[in-house]
């Protein structure tokens, strides 16, 4: 659908994380609920495919965070290098 062509003012490395972050919130307390509430074999199993999960989407948060900082320090590094552009040519007009 390609909608971050569409919608351009969203950050959509920030959403991705977000969205992994609160799935992975959200099948950790479901699997608590599920192995510590019913004593039956299928929610014991679906507790600890829910486990699983939530390491997934752990594990798939840490790489978002890590994609998320590297676009966070590009940013940084951009209008670092503007700012010292700027300061570079005013200096050197200050030396005619």
């Amino acid at each position: 659908m390609q909608l971050n062509d569409k919608w351009q003012g969203l950050c959509w490395p920030m959403m991705d994380f977000l969205r992994c972050v609160t799935a992975a919130l959200i099948y950790f307390a479901i699997s608590i609920t599920a192995v510590a509430k019913y004593k039956d074999g299928a929610s014991k199993a679906a507790g600890v495919f829910g486990f699983f999960a939530t390491i997934v989407f752990a594990i798939d948060f840490y790489l978002i965070f890590n994609d998320v900082a590297k676009f966070l320090k590009q940013g940084d590094a951009t209008e670092e290098t503007t700012a010292d552009k700027a300061e570079e040519e005013d200096s050197d007009s200050d030396s005619d």
